[in-house]
């Protein structure tokens, strides 16, 4: 019996799943696609992370949330951390596009109950919904321990420990992170934003602080893994 029959079949009342997502069109998609995977999931789609907030502090209740990573009002990690201040029961199930390992630690240790790549096929985004609503995590393949294990090379560019917090960037640092992402040096920061070189140095300093890290592509491979940027 595959997944879609044994979701019709053994559920006797509506599913409601919330999905979260910034990205209007990766939203509406995959919204239609939970929905046409099993006839009792009802699907609800939010664009901003306070919408979905706001229905959660009002005692809305979902089987499950589906909620991507990487936002700009809010990151899905600073999500769950908020969600699970008024909500500790519903599950929460993270994805993301992201190109470096995900922060499973930091995932599991915020409440969260399960991770999929959005480039997984549709089975196996079914897989993992239907694991979280039976009680249990789907982590794709990815074990906490593999993210312990020991790295090859520099350990500041290939692991990291993951933050106790979620850390907090100011607008400006965010732009500041964005462009050095992007490979640009002081100089061009500077020009660019309109501030001076020392500026710039300042606000990587502060960015590195928040991030634990020294080097610049530490920092932006740890602020991608964290849904940062």
């Amino acid at each position: 019996m595959t997944a879609v029959n044994k979701t019709d079949c053994c559920m006797t009342e509506a599913l409601k799943i919330a999905v979260l997502d910034d990205h209007r069109m990766f939203l509406e998609g995959i919204s239609l696609v939970v929905k046409g995977m099993a006839s009792r999931f009802e699907v609800e789609g939010f664009d901003t992370p306070s919408s979905l907030l706001a229905r959660i502090q009002d005692k809305q209740k979902f089987n499950l949330i589906v909620c991507d990573l990487v936002m700009n009002q809010m990151n899905g990690l600073a999500f769950v951390a908020a969600a699970r201040v008024h909500d500790k029961q519903t599950p929460i199930l993270i994805l993301s596009g992201i190109n470096t390992d995900p922060p499973i630690n930091e995932i599991k240790r915020l409440g969260a109950n399960g991770f999929i790549h959005k480039s997984a096929e549709n089975k196996d985004l079914l897989n993992a919904i239907n694991v979280l609503i039976s009680g249990a995590q789907y982590f794709e393949g990815v074990s906490v321990e593999s993210e312990k294990s020991a790295p090859h090379g520099d350990a500041q560019e290939k692991a990291y420990d993951m933050p106790a917090a979620i850390p907090i960037l100011g607008k400006r640092q965010i732009e500041v992170l964005r462009m050095i992402a992007n490979g640009a040096s002081n100089k061009e920061i500077s020009s660019s934003l309109t501030i001076s070189e020392n500026t710039v140095k300042t606000h990587l300093r502060q960015i590195f602080e928040e991030l634990a890290v020294n080097k610049r592509t530490a920092c932006v491979r740890k602020a991608q893994a964290l849904g940062i940027i």
